[in-house]
């Protein structure tokens, strides 16, 4: 094949453009995605029921709900919560094999025979990809609108207008406007009236409901075609209401008109928004799964830019978040990043080969490995999303390897007066077989990973594939195209050409130099066997030691947004919305005239209020940010009786007094059981032995998985006296139902009016006065006439309820929270050790909680990865080489470059996560590639000793010597490569360019450097961006430290493990050849070396 891309050029050069043509094509038509979902593929149900106790909301509306969706197919797991102010969440996680539609089909048909049971009160359930709260805070955008119009035009304008157009756009699951005024149908009645007649407010209720009834459909056939009838109802104005008849009674007809007054209002204002000062409402924007993240974006950009126009004057609309522009912003610092990594190869090949063509040839072979890996992702619809990218740049290094072995060969077969065809073709003969093992090992190392179950599964089998594309493409082009590009080398770096210049002539001189010191170095070492062994066993055992004691277990892709500020104020159950308000201006007042953010946002509900400070990237590298925290921790400390936190920017100086929930722990424990009160006893008791470690900070019970948990609350209980109905001779149901009718001052449920869906309130027109007192003094008449006061009936009680109920898979689930005070290892050891002496009697179950840490099972996932790479690359080295011992040897790079990275994670004191152990994978792969280089070299010298005359010392050192330069390039190329990504240099690079910049006046450049490289600093209000490159940062650091242990032991330690196994690799072919006698020579890398009979003619050269 080499031999025919080198004679057919024209050929070769069409299927390049081609390549190139595909690429681009490919490129554009690649769907581009943010970070991977690593959570299992869900569907969200909610149902509002205010105003009822969670245990009412439990038992009548989760429960029925959680009992349909429990028959769906492919559930994995289901959660769900119950609270009185956003009534039933119910969260079902279906496997990541599900076919999401036909689930939703599924679940909403299931549903539909449900929705005529719920109970009364209580909305139809909708069927979601997102919580209400996880909306509010991972949606793709989040537009804010304000403008000098009451907050009924404004509603209006967002729901006609915005909204509508948002919902038709491509790509988008639904806009969900929040603050906005609703309009409703009110029925005031009247009690007096109520009374005479006798009637109940439910009735009332049912009437009006029967009138808006759809009934069900027919079939008919109308002129030869089949047509569907629908008998649909609504109530077309407000005479219509006022003339409905309630009940008749022989003659007696009772209308609507004599109980009370119907009206067409607007909702109560259960909500608040402001953005700096202004009232605003807001629209949160969710994408449809599988969508493209930032062309979804863009379409909703034009969308609203097109409305415009249309919209009124002075109207204002604000961009408060916009994922899409954040995503964009990590795909560019990533191509910066990138293309950094290639520079910085150029100039590291322009140091050692000193030829501008030969460097022209890798920049070559880089893009077109690329653009073929792009075809592949294409052709096989993977995503273009952080991971596939990380891929792309970690390999920038690994793919030139393939490329700078025939390059070297090539230039050091033309230093020897072969011709320029001559020695492009034999300098890829040469290393076919130490490319392929090279590239199978590292493919073997990478598929590997496709072991990783679950979450990790998800988030890096992206990067599997992207690298093994880009290897395998990275061999194809270099065996194609590189022998080609070759034969235009003119460069003057070859010795003997006559035209080095001097720079030439010095990087020529200094890498002599440096060629005859490593020699001499070899040689010391091969002649001190002993001692180099004994060091490599203490370097092994002392750095395993070391890695036991690493800080380790993080999920790369769990973090918490540090990037602005907030005021959280959680206000008693039963605060008017008025008063959590006045709580919240007393925070945001004084802000109003300060700069030094872009934006405050402000939110408030009935019990809970919040306030949002934005800052863009330039203002977080002032301390304004942090001077504004402590003022508002400073206005926090002033307030009493009212839980409240303050928190941002930085995490040691959060504030919080009271019960939050939204406090950050670090260690956790769930426990299930079907009982909930024996369940809170349960956690109370564990949380109690917890709190005696010193060590432990804060403690906290959390029943619901909601972002602010739920605070417990009083609920008035009515208790009635059994032994005084008795005497009264009073029916217990005739007594419930007059309670209730006294009791329920307002109905709440959906009506239509005009064709519209609507609100349907039903109250007394006394009930904003009406007291829970007022019962007392209500009178009941028994069967014979007789009144007694209720108050000699029943009596009331108040007592303590939660404030919310949570279950996982119908289980009710409690999760303990607290905060150990030290690293995050001490703190899963004191974590697991309260867990293992946790014991529950039957019926109750314990899990431990791993949200951003790697679970037991995970990590015993990736250590049974890594070292199953490691066997396999064993196995297809043995496979390839026809040979147990060169394995062996090749294989001891791979401990001791573990080595390099405890040595980078103590000396940075990083913490060891999830991308850190992937690091390790890669390196099981890669670090054997220079190994394979040098030992297949070293072979081909000891073949030669009975024709040479050498001995096995001298052998080994020249194959040293001539595989210098590339082991040294190939292991800086990868290196140098991840730099640009590993954040630590980055910041480091920088600072050196500032001084020495800055000492001849040229600040301006590095100002320039730092605008382009900095992408990461603290200062960077991408978040997202800052976990990308974190991400990058982990997966580098591991691979640059085991690049670097890697190379030193490939250079020094190797040769010296080469020559203490010789004597056993000869001793154990003889007994193959004595065994088998088949073994008398062969061609490639399965050649025997000497055998014992050859090499006994010069016993003295051997020794």
């Amino acid at each position: 094949m080499i031999e025919f891309c080198l004679r057919r050029r024209v050929t070769v050069g069409m299927f390049y453009i081609g390549v190139v043509l595909l690429g681009f094509i490919s490129y554009q038509n690649l769907s581009i995605e943010g970070q991977p979902d690593v959570e299992l593929p869900q569907l969200v149900i909610s149902s509002n029921w205010p105003n009822t106790p969670p245990e009412v909301v439990q038992v009548f509306l989760t429960s029925p709900i959680e009992e349909v969706s429990a028959q769906l197919d492919g559930l994995e797991e289901m959660t769900s919560s119950s609270t009185t102010r956003s009534g039933c969440q119910v969260t079902l996680k279906f496997n990541r094999d599900t076919d999401m539609e036909f689930a939703r089909l599924d679940l909403n048909e299931r549903l539909s025979k449900l929705r005529s049971e719920l109970p009364p009160g209580a909305s139809q359930p909708i069927i979601s990809s997102l919580s209400n709260e996880a909306l509010e805070t991972s949606a793709l955008i989040t537009l804010s609108i304000s403008g000098p119009y009451d907050l009924q035009r404004l509603s209006d304008i967002v729901e006609d207008d915005i909204v509508a157009a948002i919902n038709s756009v491509e790509g988008v699951a639904r806009a969900t406007p929040y603050g906005i005024r609703n309009k409703e149908l009110k029925i005031q009645l009247n009690r007096d009236a109520m009374d005479l007649y006798q009637l109940v407010p439910e009735l009332v209720t049912r009437k009006v409901v029967e009138l808006t009834r759809t009934y069900e459909t027919a079939r008919i056939t109308l002129d030869n075609r089949e047509m569907t009838v629908t008998i649909a109802n609504s109530i077309p104005d407000l005479q219509t209401m006022q003339d409905l008849i309630i009940l008749q009674r022989g003659d007696q007809v009772i209308r609507l008109r004599d109980l009370g007054e119907s009206t067409i209002g607007f909702a109560d204002v259960r909500s608040l928004a402001r953005l700096n000062g202004n009232p605003t409402l807001t629209v949160a924007v969710e994408k449809e799964v599988g969508a493209n993240l930032i062309e979804t974006a863009q379409r909703v950009h034009q969308t609203v830019d097109e409305l415009g126009p249309r919209l009124p004057k002075n109207l204002r609309i604000d961009w408060v978040a916009d994922e899409g522009k954040l995503m964009q912003e990590q795909l560019n610092s990533v191509y910066e990043r990138s293309l950094w990594c290639v520079a910085l190869i150029i100039i590291l090949l322009l140091i050692f080969l000193r030829s501008g063509s030969a460097a022209l040839v890798i920049t070559l072979n880089i893009l077109f490995s690329v653009l073929i890996t792009i075809n592949f992702m294409y052709y096989f619809d993977i995503t273009f999303n952080i991971v596939t990218l990380s891929g792309l740049a970690i390999g920038f290094g690994m793919l030139v390897d393939n490329a700078i072995v025939v390059l070297e060969n090539t230039f050091r077969l033309r230093e020897e007066g072969l011709s320029p065809m001559a020695a492009a073709l034999q300098g890829a003969k040469e290393v076919v077989w130490a490319i392929l093992a090279s590239t199978l090992t590292t493919v073997a190392a990478f598929s590997c990973m496709l072991f990783l179950k679950d979450r990790l599964a998800v988030a890096y089998g992206p990067l599997v594939l992207s690298v093994i594309f880009s290897l395998s493409a990275s061999m194809l082009v270099s065996f194609t195209f590189t022998p080609l590009l070759c034969l235009m080398i003119r460069g003057s770096g070859i010795k003997g050409s006559g035209r080095a210049n001097a720079y030439q002539r010095f990087t020529g001189a200094a890498l002599d130099q440096f060629n005859r010191g490593y020699t001499a170095l070899v040689g010391f070492l091969l002649n001190h066997k002993l001692m180099v062994a004994s060091l490599v066993g203490f370097a092994v055992f002392f750095y395993w030691r070391g890695f036991t004691e690493l800080d380790r277990g993080n999920f790369s892709f769990f973090s918490n947004r540090q990037d602005n500020l907030m005021v959280f104020v959680r206000m008693p159950e039963g605060a008017e919305l008025e008063t959590a308000d006045d709580v919240i201006r007393q925070f945001e007042q004084p802000l109003l005239g300060v700069s030094g953010y872009k934006d405050m946002m402000v939110r408030v509900n009935q019990n809970m209020a919040s306030l949002q400070l934005y800052f863009d990237q330039d203002m977080l590298k002032t301390p304004i940010p942090t001077v504004l925290k402590s003022r508002l921790i400073g206005i926090a400390q002033g307030f009493a009786g009212v839980s409240m936190g303050v928190f941002g920017i930085t995490t040691d100086d959060n504030y919080f007094v009271g019960n939050v929930g939204m406090e950050t722990y670090n260690s956790s424990i769930r426990i299930l059981g079907f009982n909930y009160k024996q369940l809170m006893k349960f956690s109370e008791d564990v949380l109690a032995r917890v709190k005696r470690n010193r060590r432990v900070k804060g403690t906290n019970i959390r029943t619901i998985e909601n972002m602010r948990g739920a605070q417990d609350q009083t609920e008035t209980v009515l208790v009635i006296d059994r032994e005084a109905l008795r005497h009264y001779d009073i029916d217990i149901q005739y007594l419930l139902g007059f309670i209730s009718s006294n009791l329920r001052l307002e109905t709440l449920t959906y009506t239509k009016y005009q064709g519209e869906e609507m609100l349907l309130k039903i109250k007394f027109d006394n009930a904003d006065e009406f007291d829970i007192k007022d019962l007392e003094d209500l009178t009941v008449r028994t069967a014979d006439n007789q009144r007694i006061r209720l108050v000699d009936l029943v009596h009331l009680e108040t007592r303590d309820v939660p404030g919310g109920i949570g279950r996982k898979d119908q289980q009710y689930s409690v999760l303990l929270q607290w905060e150990f005070r030290g690293t995050q290892k001490k703190a899963d050891q004191y974590k697991e050790a309260v867990f293992a002496a946790l014991e529950l009697p039957p019926g109750y179950s314990k899990e431990i909680d791993y949200t951003s840490n790697l679970s037991d099972k995970e990590e015993e996932n990736f250590v049974f990865v890594v070292l199953f790479a490691a066997a396999l690359v064993f196995l297809i080295m043995a496979a390839l080489y026809e040979s147990i011992i060169d394995p062996i040897v090749i294989m001891v790079t791979v401990p001791l470059s573990f080595a390099g990275v405890v040595w980078i994670y103590q000396y940075t004191d990083k913490t060891f996560d999830s991308t850190s152990w992937v690091g390790l994978i890669i390196l099981a792969g890669i670090v054997v590639n220079n190994s394979i280089l040098l030992v297949s070299h070293i072979n081909e010298k000891v073949r030669g000793i009975a024709e040479t005359g050498q001995s096995l010392n001298s052998a080994v050192i020249e194959a040293c010597r001539d595989r210098l330069r590339p082991v040294l390039l190939t292991a800086l190329t990868t290196v140098i490569g991840l730099l640009p990504l590993l954040d630590d240099f980055v910041r480091w690079f920088l600072d050196k360019l500032n001084w020495l910049f800055s000492s001849v006046g040229l600040q301006s450049v590095v100002q320039q450097l730092t605008a382009l490289l900095s992408q990461t600093s603290s200062g960077d209000a991408n978040q997202g961006l800052d976990q990308t490159i974190s991400m990058f940062s982990s997966l580098s650091r591991a691979t640059v430290g085991g690049m670097i242990s890697a190379t030193v032991s490939t250079l020094l330690i190797i040769p010296v493990v080469y020559v203490i196994f010789f004597r056993f690799k000869q001793w154990l072919h003889a007994r193959i050849n004595e065994c088998f006698q088949t073994f008398e020579g062969s061609t490639g890398p399965s050649d025997p070396v000497p055998g014992p009979d050859a090499l006994l003619q010069a016993p003295e050269k051997i020794l």
